[in-house]
């Protein structure tokens, strides 16, 4: 029998910016990999949870990887194995930012809710958004109190803003630094990029001693990379920051795979890196037809046999400011461990990296790794969870009678790594929960329970689909169940998740918006206890006092046609009765807090909460097209959504130049009004708020074209500073 093939679902980081304004299609997802010949049921040898098994050493794990890969290979090289999979209907990726506050019990939880993110000062101040205290996660923009860091698509950029008008102090280009997020640590930051290929990465001139002070260690580069052309790789630098004015790289350590997520706990970020399987010099047929296909098979098993272990392994290159380079594997043997059923030739490696010091040397006895794929990584400050999907073979799957009653087989693996116990990650247990994830709200540890909510069946929603909260606690090396809580949503699916101490609130959505309340004061017993239905969902949901939700999500008809962003406001005082006591609708619009939680704000001090929004306007009889964009900030007061201001990055210019196109027949348009039509179009995705902060009594606000100051009551403009200077 063919060794089963499992594929994992693909978060798409590069998403996290984008915006949604209808509601998910439905989409089959590709064929990712076969679970087994029979398409209509699981293999006998299928264990649907187990823990995993570290190699003993590198023959037993070179040994492994060429047995699996030869069952697999085809004349193409490996397929399906490293880690991709299905994406998510409505492209939310799980980029996930953290911080500590002792606001986060105030506000209604575990969660620190909208805290001060570490290296941030003063009660009065807010930092990330973030889901748990204690931990931090990386994000575009970090604050120590004095200085903001900002990533923006060219460099990062150090403000000094004590006063009211932000002053540039000092610019840094970073390589790769469209996706590049911060970790701030004391006088340290950590810089994590990804590249879509391999490059050559170091020069002579850096090898002899001459470091690139643009931020950049030695860009231009004559050592090719192993793997060049290869489908990715991370890029994590440490810049020292003691003198903001003078930022300088200290180090760099560039990895084969991708970044799944990061978190930083006590000065110390744990990097989950994904990469596809091995790095071989595949052959692929020369000519149509079978014989060209045969011989290539042949010539890539041939490849395989003579393969050795580090041709399997991830690939790392250390350099030194000073121009010391130093590469080999990422990982040791010893440090790979592999589930009992196959899933896959791809490695899911938690590297471990002290920020406060800014160590970033090649030890691979300092990192850990699985030998499967990863979809969603949560963090509690004393564990880290990766969930991996795993998937059946749509592909293989003859009618849709066939199909409707295999999805309910789809299933997600959850590994628990111990952040605690010396220097590397170390595995202790792994369980298994039916269907698939959501995001990183999906799960949430409290008292060594964790919290998981998933939805099986048709993962867009559908008429076999239905969602559940499970509760599982270490037993051993497994992650046992402990209850269960069925039948939410059913022919939905999951749009938001929080839990809050003993109590888990679900959203579920397909044309009405279920919210559950779910009690969990007895993981071995929890139970629904509440369900308000209403139009529309709630795709983000925050706690902002006693008994208080504020949900973020689409508006939408008795259809399910939605209609514009709604700001929701719960009492969820009664568990059994929870009730939608406010909303304000945003016709038309979208906010990109309702797929990133980054770019939500509250700050329990003033009650202020700001959340960004984009209005785009198309009138199909005119054929007219416009941009509206900026910030809505309001406080709740006397049980009501009271609006407090609007905020906006797009310059005076811009309106009228808008108002202008407004009076033209869009059907007479000449090149001038194109290009007029063009820079709307531009600055409506420059100038979108994209985050917010409190920092000593003012609202600071961040997009791409620049920073902006307000009042924190009236929220009037006091200051600004241009990225286009």
């Amino acid at each position: 029998m063919r060794r089963p093939l499992l594929a994992i679902l693909t978060v798409a980081l590069v998403l996290v910016g984008c915006t949604t304004d209808s509601a998910p299609e439905d989409t089959d997802p590709p064929d990712p990999g076969a679970i087994g010949e029979d398409p209509t049921a699981l293999p006998d040898d299928i264990v649907l949870a187990s823990a995993l098994t570290a190699f003993e050493a590198c023959d037993d794990l070179e040994a492994h990887l060429k047995d699996a890969a030869l069952d697999v290979v085809t004349p193409w090289g490996l397929e399906g194995g490293g880690g991709w999979g299905p994406m998510p209907a409505d492209g939310r990726a799980a980029m996930e930012t953290e911080a500590a506050t002792d606001d986060a019990e105030d506000a209604g939880g575990d969660t620190a809710a909208g805290s001060v993110a570490d290296g941030a000062v003063g009660s009065n101040q807010t930092g990330t958004n973030v889901q748990e205290a204690g931990v931090d996660e990386p994000d575009r923009v970090k604050t120590d109190g004095t200085h903001l860091y900002v990533m923006t698509p060219e460099a990062l950029r150090i403000l000094d803003i004590t006063g009211d008008d932000p002053v540039e102090v000092a610019s840094l280009t970073m390589r790769d630094a469209y996706d590049a997020q911060l970790l701030l640590a004391d006088d340290r930051l950590l810089v994590t990029s990804s590249a879509p290929q391999a490059v050559p990465f170091a020069s002579e001139s850096a090898r002899s001693g001459a470091a690139d002070r643009s931020g950049s260690i030695a860009e231009d580069g004559d050592i090719a990379f192993p793997g060049q052309g290869y489908s990715g790789t991370t890029t994590l630098t440490v810049v020292d920051i003691e003198d903001a004015t003078d930022p300088e790289v200290l180090e760099r350590l560039t990895v084969d795979g991708t970044t799944l997520s990061t978190r930083l706990i006590d000065g110390v970020a744990r990097v989950v890196v994904r990469t596809p399987q091995g790095n071989l010099p595949w052959e692929f047929p020369e000519a149509s037809g079978l014989r060209a296909e045969r011989r290539a098979l042949e010539a890539n098993r041939q490849i395989i046999r003579n393969s050795d272990v580090e041709d399997w392994l991830p690939y790392a290159v250390h350099e030194t400011a000073d121009g010391r380079t130093d590469e080999g594997a990422l990982l040791a043997c010893d440090t790979v461990n592999r589930p009992a059923t196959f899933s896959g030739l791809g490695m899911l490696s938690v590297l471990t990296v002290d920020v406060a010091t800014g160590d970033l040397a090649l030890d691979p006895d300092r990192n850990v790794a699985v030998l499967a794929g990863g979809d969603t990584v949560y963090a509690s400050p004393e564990s880290l969870y990766v969930a991996t999907t795993r998937w059946i073979d749509w592909g293989a799957i003859s009618s849709e009678e066939v199909r409707r009653e295999r999805q309910s087989e789809v299933t997600t693996d959850i590994h628990r790594f111990d952040l605690g116990v010396g220097e590397r990650a170390e595995y202790r247990a792994s369980g298994q929960v039916p269907g698939t994830l959501l995001s990183q709200w999906s799960m949430s540890e409290h008292d060594g329970i964790l919290r998981v909510a998933s939805t099986s069946g048709d993962m867009w929603g559908g008429d076999v689909s239905e969602s559940y909260v499970t509760t599982l606690a270490e037993q051993g090396d497994e992650l046992e169940q402990l209850g269960q809580v069925d039948g939410l949503g059913l022919t939905e699916r999951i749009y938001a998740v929080r839990f809050i101490r003993d109590v888990g609130y679900v959203v579920t959505f397909r044309q009405t918006d279920p919210l559950y309340t779910i009690d969990l004061a007895d993981p071995s017993d929890p139970q629904m206890t509440g369900e308000l239905k209403i139009l529309g969902y709630s795709a983000y949901l925050h706690p902002i006092g006693d008994d208080r939700l504020i949900g973020v999500g689409q508006d939408a008809d008795d259809q399910g046609r939605v209609k514009g962003t709604q700001l929701s406001l719960f009492d969820v005082s009664d568990p059994a009765a929870p009730t939608e006591v406010d909303k304000v609708v945003l016709a038309d619009a979208s906010s990109d807090a309702e797929h990133d939680h980054r770019a939500f704000m509250h700050h329990p001090a003033s009650g202020l909460t700001v959340v960004p929004y984009t209005r785009w306007n198309y009138d199909e009889i005119s054929g007219r097209e416009d941009v509206d964009t900026g910030a809505i900030g309001f406080v709740v007061r006397d049980g009501a959504i009271e609006e407090r201001g609007r905020l906006a990055h797009l310059p005076a210019w811009l309106d009228d130049l808008r108002a202008e196109l407004k009076d033209r027949d869009p059907a007479t348009f000449d090149q001038d009004d194109w290009r007029a039509q063009e820079r709307v179009w531009e600055w409506g995705h420059r100038g979108r708020i994209s985050r917010s902060m409190v920092l000593d009594d003012r609202l600071v606000t961040i997009s791409e074209v620049g920073v902006g100051v307000h009042d924190l009551d009236s929220l009037q403009d006091v200051g600004w500073l241009s990225f286009d200077q």
